[in-house]
């Protein structure tokens, strides 16, 4: 454990570059989560839509409005992150986004629910071109021995700033209000500029190109997105890297959807404060799992430490599955509260070991000069099927009236999962 500190600090406090990067992230991703979160208990309240009030499936909206512009703009984003300095374009993004959040506050955008959609949609845009540059950063600013690590300390920033957001966002919009914290956003998108601005790194001006290829500016980006989709399928570690990737994210917008009925259903308490009983336990458990995953999992094999995470995770989710089949047994005793809490901080120590080995999968497998469009991919698989069937899960938990049977069905893609995982292993040595 003291190595794995050792480790940290020279990779983030004896590396300005690296750590202006990763606290730009840190307010970045806390902006946008605090954002679409408190969208999205405006919209379970009614306060932006009356007739979705209580709904998953208005919680899915929101979702699929957050995630599914990547279906056709993350692979064009990819591209544009391999063409042009990377930096320039994470600043650029930030401008949008600041741009974007003083027009909605100057109009008071939502008190209208189109303009509320539209805000969410753009911001989502926007970002599609930010992570593949962000992603595509990283490995220029620290040495190859440190990439698992500084993927690990990046992955649990976005989750925990995820978490951050879903605990925090209904506490800043009940004491702050609407108004105020959008202004609260803004200032987060202005704090990360200004840290990506204090980066100092070369990026070769790759945008140079011929007065002909300029010419067929369209033409030369649909090729390098095919190039882009060619090379990401050919390989096949690449393959099963972007496949997990898109059902670890289907699982974790699945359980966004039906976060709010999870507070409520077992804890009882109101969606302003269903973050803070849901994810705090997740939040420990994302400490647990990378700290555990950073001692042990270092010289383990990628997949093997995803296999683990699958096989622990069914584990993790099935004690979520025991609440819903003897309820009112766990209810006498008190139970339920504790079994629901114990299965969230199971679910966190599984995430890095499912998350972060796919992501280094990628990274390790992916020649420089493709590394943004084979991000962008990523970005394009997770952000469009990964939205649509976590919202047709919403849809379908609200027909039966039951929270679980979302809960069932990714036990059930777990074990299945997991089952094919080790065929893989040993038929394919993937």
């Amino acid at each position: 454990m003291i190595n794995q500190i050792s480790r940290l600090k020279r990779i983030v406090l004896h590396n300005k570059n690296f750590f202006y990067l990763w606290l730009a992230q840190i307010f970045t991703q806390s902006a946008v989560s605090i954002i679409t979160i408190n969208m999205g208990i405006l919209s379970h309240e009614g306060i932006i839509s009356s007739s979705m009030k209580d709904s998953a499936v208005s919680i899915g909206i929101l979702v699929n409005l957050s995630t599914l512009p990547g279906l056709l703009v993350a692979p064009l984003a990819g591209v544009f992150a391999d063409w042009f300095p990377k930096r320039k374009i994470m600043i650029i993004s930030n401008l949008l986004r600041f741009g974007i959040l003083i027009i909605f506050l100057a109009t008071r955008g939502w008190e209208r629910v189109l303009d509320s959609y539209i805000l969410i949609f753009v911001l989502s845009v926007v970002l599609q071109f930010f992570i593949p540059a962000e992603g595509g950063l990283i490995p220029r600013l620290v040495k190859k021995k440190y990439i698992l690590l500084a993927n690990s300390l990046f992955s649990i920033t976005v989750y925990s700033s995820l978490a951050f957001g879903v605990t925090i966002s209904g506490v800043i919009l009940s004491i702050f209000g609407i108004k105020n914290m959008f202004i609260l956003c803004t200032i987060f998108i202005v704090i990360s500029t200004w840290l990506l601005l204090k980066i100092h790194i070369y990026e070769p001006r790759k945008s140079k190109r011929s007065i002909n290829y300029l010419l067929g500016f369209f033409s030369n980006l649909i090729k390098d997105v095919g190039s882009g989709i060619k090379y990401s399928f050919g390989k096949s570690k690449l393959r099963f890297a972007l496949f997990h990737l898109l059902l670890l994210q289907i699982v974790a917008l699945t359980l966004v959807t039906i976060i709010f009925r999870i507070g409520s259903e077992i804890y009882g308490v109101s969606p302003r404060t269903a973050g803070i009983v849901v994810f705090v336990p997740l939040i420990v458990g994302l400490l647990l799992g990378l700290a555990t995953l950073n001692i042990f999992g270092r010289n383990k094999s990628r997949v093997k430490l995803i296999w683990l995470g699958t096989i622990f995770s069914s584990f993790a989710f099935g004690l979520m599955a025991v609440i819903a089949l003897a309820d009112d047994f766990l209810e006498k005793y008190l139970l339920s509260q504790i079994i629901a809490t114990i299965s969230l901080v199971a679910v966190g120590i599984c995430v890095p070991f499912l998350l972060i080995p796919g992501q280094t999968l990628l990274y390790e497998n992916t020649e420089k000069s493709f590394r943004g469009r084979v991000l962008g991919i990523w970005q394009a698989l997770t952000s469009s099927l990964a939205s649509v069937v976590a919202i047709f899960i919403g849809f379908l938990t609200d027909r039966v009236g039951d929270v679980f049977i979302a809960i069932i069905l990714i036990v059930i893609a777990d074990i299945i999962y997991s089952i094919v995982i080790y065929w893989l292993q040993k038929k394919h040595k993937i």
